[in-house]
């Protein structure tokens, strides 16, 4: 198995986990500021149902990263297509907002660009995973 798939796969789950934990901790946070919204300002409650929602996003997200770091260490064709699709759009939020302005969201665009070219442009992982 390439190196470099073990790192992407390696990378998928730490990202993963820290997704799931952060969605935990943010739909946490955010029933309680709803529930407590009910008793005192209609704008934390409406702050927490946004941020619960936001978590359990999260939540489903980190699993489905999961999903494709273990579907890259199997060498699945599914998982390259997963992790190709979730690379496009890491990629296409900071260059809208680049393209909106931002200046600093160039530096947004290092990591799943790197993720992008490297599952596009490898003939050795394409060759991996079936897609070359």
């Amino acid at each position: 198995m390439a190196f470099g798939i073990v790192v992407l796969a390696t990378l998928y789950l730490v990202m993963g986990t820290f997704q799931i934990l952060w969605g935990i901790g943010a739909s946490t946070v955010g029933s309680l500021s709803w529930l407590s919204g009910l008793l005192f300002s209609q704008n934390m409650r409406e702050w927490g149902g946004q941020a619960f929602w936001g978590g359990v996003w999260g939540v489903g997200g980190g699993m489905l990263q999961l999903i494709t770091a273990f579907g890259l260490f199997a060498r699945q064709k599914w998982a390259w297509l997963l992790a190709w699709i979730s690379a496009a759009i890491g990629v296409f939020g900071p260059l809208m907002a680049l393209f909106g302005g931002n200046f600093w969201a160039i530096f947004g665009l290092i990591i799943p660009g790197i993720i992008f070219g490297y599952l596009t442009f490898n003939k050795n992982v394409r060759r991996t995973f079936g897609v070359a």
